[in-house]
Formats: structure tokens, C-alpha cells, sequence
């Protein structure tokens, strides 16, 4: 039988269900609390090119996964965050988006690669670094990662699994 907490009581790097998506937590701070989906919810190609702020990804994340969330938690209980889509290679041509629902970026992976090993994830899966931009060469690849923690570039058209990030009001009652 499923329990109730809110998410401020979950520990980070336990999981949590919100509309059916079973998500890892990240961080608690000031209130918000960052989570990533445990699986990959669907696998999609990344766009024509590798700025996320344009993606197919971000597409189907804001049409498809984001209104199903809103619909269980309200939507002022996601909070809108800043992706800094600066490439592997450190150009900055894509800037940064603003996203309610996004996918996580090469550094926030690096940053908590113990929580993600602790969940043995069973597919690649996109980041929203490139891996550079036309800036300096082109930007048809992507950086993804295995499911043993090993990056790798991808071309943006392959069909490669898509892990949502968002960053929760940390009051809300969840399922654990």
C-alpha cells in the first residue's frame, strides 16, 4: 500500500510518484525540491539540432508530460527553472531556456552520478548539453548517457530515452 508524505519528508535520493511517473529526489532547498524521472518516459529524437530550447524533446515534454503533472498537482506547484545549454566544448551559442519541465543537463548528472547509480537506470538517455554547436563545428550531436554512467554523442535523430527534470514546490503531497 502506497503512503503519503509530503515531498519536504522524502529523503533525497529515495523516490516518489507524481501522476504515475515514479521520480528520484535530487535536492531540498528553500522550499523546492529538484527530481528527475527514474525512466525514461518515452524515447524521441532530439530535434534538428542540438539546442534544447528547440528540441522535439522540449516539445514533448511541455505538450505531454507537463499537463499531466499540473492536472495532479497544480500547476503553480512546478517551478520555473534556467537550463544552461552551454556545450561540452564551452561555447554558449544556445544560451539558456526557460522550462517548466526539461531534461537534465551534463553537469547536474556528473554532479549526482551516486544518486543516479543507486537506481541501475536501464537505457541511454538524453542530456540538454550538446556536445558543440556550429559555432565550432556543427550541431547535429548530442551528449547522452548509458546505463552504466558512460557519455557518449549521439546524432539528434536517433530515437534515445527522454528522463524528465523539474523542480517541485517542496509542500506538495506525493506517493511514496
Amino acid at each position: 500500500m502506497k503512503t503519503t508524505k509530503t515531498l519536504a519528508e522524502i529523503a533525497i535520493g529515495e523516490l516518489f510518484e507524481i501522476a504515475d511517473i515514479e521520480f528520484i529526489k535530487f535536492a531540498d532547498e528553500n522550499g523546492q525540491t529538484v527530481a528527475v524521472a527514474k525512466d525514461s518516459l518515452f524515447y524521441s529524437k532530439f530535434g534538428n539540432n542540438n539546442n534544447f530550447a528547440e528540441s522535439i524533446i522540449k516539445s514533448r515534454l511541455e505538450k505531454e508530460i507537463l499537463p499531466k503533472i499540473e492536472r495532479e498537482i497544480g500547476a503553480e506547484n512546478i517551478i520555473e527553472h534556467e537550463v544552461d545549454l552551454i556545450s561540452l566544448d564551452g561555447d554558449d551559442k544556445w544560451c539558456k531556456a526557460n522550462c517548466k519541465i526539461s531534461i537534465p543537463t551534463f553537469d547536474f548528472y556528473r554532479a549526482n552520478v551516486k544518486i543516479f547509480d543507486k537506481y541501475k537506470l536501464d537505457d541511454w538517455w538524453w542530456l540538454a548539453t550538446p556536445e558543440t554547436t556550429s559555432a565550432h563545428y556543427n550541431d547535429n550531436w548530442a551528449v547522452c548517457v548509458s546505463p552504466r554512467g558512460k557519455f557518449s554523442n549521439y546524432i539528434c535523430s536517433c530515437n534515445i530515452g527522454v528522463r524528465p527534470f523539474c523542480i517541485l514546490n517542496s509542500n506538495i503531497v506525493v506517493s511514496e
